[in-house]
């Protein structure tokens, strides 16, 4: 653990026993979004940092993608025990990096960082088919490190390019002499976007495991020499993108505004 950001839980007494392993997990930090914070939107910036805009290069976060992420209460808020991320596209003429498109992206660089734990959230992502919401990590040293030798763990990914909103996408990415990755996925019999689901990760020194509501869909075994990104400390961010490599065309966005609920975000080691 690098740091532990305010709000969050070091009581030893919280403890989550996993079934079916050995381990223990004591909980070390968590958002449960119930803040009354009024500096941004309810959101409690001691544990998120806000991002704004097209990306450090103004090419869509380097995937392309149409929406400008903006701190607007439109786009990011908390209500009623939830984060709210909402893509919209208000007018119904929907470009690529136009204004047209907005969402929302925070993250817990510098503020909340760990190496090796669990870490979950309770989510109920958004249905729109143009929509890609994400649970996922970078590696802290980003972007002084630039990706992938920063390592990224995508916890969570729906995207409706080849896929479909009854299917959760887990990848690890990292820099083997190139760019290297390894996806699984899941496939449910309902819209993922009918109900909230817990998303798990499970990470150690050895491998990386995902879980959806505890039933295990990807593990990767860590090779300590070819994959050294993975044991460094990552953040967490949270995101609804439009389109992009991975999101279908922006005009798929169809019926706005699309919004992802987070009930709550926790770290355990």
């Amino acid at each position: 653990l690098t740091n532990c950001g305010g709000g969050g839980s070091s009581d030893p007494d919280i403890v989550d026993k996993t079934p079916g392993t050995l381990r223990e997990y004591v909980q070390v930090w968590s958002d449960e979004f119930d803040s009354a914070d009024t500096r941004s939107l309810g959101l409690d910036l001691d544990n998120w940092n806000i991002e704004t805009g097209y990306g450090p290069d103004n090419d869509g976060w380097g995937n392309d993608e149409s929406q400008l992420y903006t701190d607007l209460p439109e786009n990011l808020r908390v209500e009623d025990g939830n984060l709210i991320i909402t893509a919209r596209c208000d007018s119904g003429i929907c470009g690529v990096r136009d204004g047209s498109i907005t969402s929302a992206r925070i993250n817990t660089k510098d503020k909340f960082e760990f190496r090796y734990g669990k870490a979950e959230a309770r989510i109920k992502v958004p249905e729109g088919r143009s929509t890609w919401p994400a649970f996922w990590m970078l590696g802290s040293n980003f972007p002084d490190t630039p990706w992938p030798l920063s390592g990224e763990i995508d916890i969570m990914e729906v995207h409706q390019f080849y896929s479909d909103i009854y299917t959760t996408h887990s990848t690890t990415h990292w820099y083997e002499g190139d760019w290297t990755y390894f996806e699984e996925y899941k496939t449910l019999d309902v819209p993922l976007s009918d109900d909230y689901h817990i998303w798990t990760l499970e990470w150690d020194e050895t491998r990386i495991t995902v879980k959806i509501d505890d039933i295990t869909y990807y593990t990767k075994v860590v090779d300590p020499d070819e994959m050294r990104e993975f044991l460094r400390s990552f953040f967490i961010i949270l995101n609804v993108a439009v389109d992009g490599t991975l999101g279908a065309a922006p005009e798929q966005i169809i019926t706005t505004p699309q919004e992802m609920y987070v009930d709550w975000v926790r770290v355990y080691q």
